[in-house]
């Protein structure tokens, strides 16, 4: 019988595998460490342990979201970095071959096209991308793709626990380091792929009120301008 003053114990949560495995890879991948035994565990996951698992789009961005860092680091030091390396099939997951552009525009887009803005969907996708795919979009998944372009970069990894408050910090970080302003001419110059994905975003209007609460600002008045965004990486060696 428990003394009136003790507490009940509470039930210990297990921490998710899947993303617990995503954290561990792109910190490694991070410390130019090798992955391979990280990497043969990612591919021998079962597609039905990974559907049933990472059932809570929570889980969903936090998984790929660290994926597809840890596997551009791991490209990068591969290959050249150009347009082609997103579009190499070289992430092994299940059993299933992904490309960086399949993990964002695929699953953390919820299937749509590079190209139009935000306002194709992609119907070619496979059965399984689809399943793996979010819910619902969330706008600031294209800042955590570019956090490892921040110096310094705010995380070692994305935690399932965290998520919320590390996408806040890590939209707030990069808008607060790449914005410049024009005050002369009224005008916020933001990087291209805010046009890009612009119904991501929400569309123009949507922009410039995210600037507004960033900045805490009233930019009435200020039109937008975008500048090409250049994504340059320090490479890391793999010891």
């Amino acid at each position: 019988m428990l003394n009136r003053d003790q507490k009940t114990p509470q039930p210990i949560v297990s921490k998710n595998y899947y993303a617990a495995l995503s954290e561990e890879i792109l910190s490694t991948a991070k410390l130019g460490k090798d992955t391979t035994s990280l990497r043969r565990q990612l591919y021998y996951i079962r597609h039905t342990k990974i559907e049933k698992s990472l059932d809570t789009d929570a889980l969903k961005k936090t998984f790929w979201i660290n994926i597809y860092n840890a596997f551009y680091l791991i490209i990068l030091n591969e290959t050249k970095q150009d347009d082609t390396m997103y579009r190499l099939k070289r992430i092994k997951i299940a059993r299933s071959i992904f490309s960086l552009n399949d993990i964002e525009h695929g699953i953390l887009r919820k299937n749509k096209f590079k190209i139009g803005l935000g306002y194709v969907t992609n119907p070619f996708y496979s059965g399984f991308i689809k399943t793996l795919a979010v819910s619902k979009l969330d706008y600031r998944i294209h800042f955590a793709l570019r956090a490892t372009n921040l110096n310094p970069d705010p995380f070692d990894y994305f935690n399932c626990d965290e998520i919320e408050s590390q996408l806040a910090t890590v939209t707030t970080d990069f808008i607060k380091f790449e914005t410049e302003f024009d005050h002369e001419s009224k005008k916020m110059i933001v990087s291209q792929f805010l046009f890009t994905y612009l119904r991501d975003f929400g569309g123009i209007q949507s922009i410039k009120k995210m600037l507004k609460t960033i900045f805490k600002k009233d930019f009435k008045g200020y039109s937008l301008k975008f500048k090409p965004y250049n994504r340059i990486e320090k490479k890391h060696p793999i010891s």
